[in-house]
């Protein structure tokens, strides 16, 4: 079956095959959402304490990794290898799996309703809230946005940045 190349973030219309206009800059600008979300899930982690959920954090945290390095690598190296790009839909799935059976498997021991009041307390709400919104705004924009343009992955990158600032903002004020 034939493959749309625009419609397959790891083909080109480029003569070697490399997704077209990546930068350097959007590459490290990809890289800052993915440490923000790694202080998050740390900090969530040593409040946690569970291994269940910091191993889930961690393949999450390999994953955008993963993407970032794709992405130099385009750049600097001119190729395109596809898997770095391609594992990161799997590692982050699994991740966050994990990090979703620790919170089920360790429900007994979270005080829920002290949990309840610290997430909903101001001003971390507002800062989850926003993080919330900019993650529904990361799904639309996967599912409507051209993954091969480089406007659209700059729209993607700031809105991931602005998400997971605020996110980490929320977690440090609960």
């Amino acid at each position: 079956m034939h493959k749309d190349k625009k419609s397959d973030p790891y083909m080109s219309n480029s003569a070697n095959g490399l997704p077209e206009d990546f930068t350097l800059s959007l590459a490290l600008v990809d890289a800052i959402p993915v440490v923000l979300f790694c202080c998050s899930m740390l900090l969530i982690a040593l409040r946690f304490h569970s291994a269940l959920f910091l191993i889930g954090a961690i393949a999450s945290a390999f994953a955008g990794c993963g993407k970032v390095l794709w992405k130099i690598i385009i750049v600097a190296e001119q190729k395109n290898i596809t898997w770095l790009a391609k594992q990161f839909r799997y590692l982050i799935s699994a991740g966050f799996l994990l990090m979703i059976l620790a919170l089920i498997v360790n429900r007994s021991h979270i005080r829920w309703h002290v949990l309840f009041v610290s997430l909903t307390a101001m001003p971390s709400v507002l800062f989850f809230i926003i993080g919330i919104c900019g993650m529904i705004l990361m799904f639309i924009f996967g599912a409507k946005l051209d993954k091969t343009n480089v406007k659209s992955n700059w729209i993607e990158q700031c809105t991931n940045l602005a998400a997971q600032l605020c996110f980490l903002l929320g977690i440090i004020l609960v």
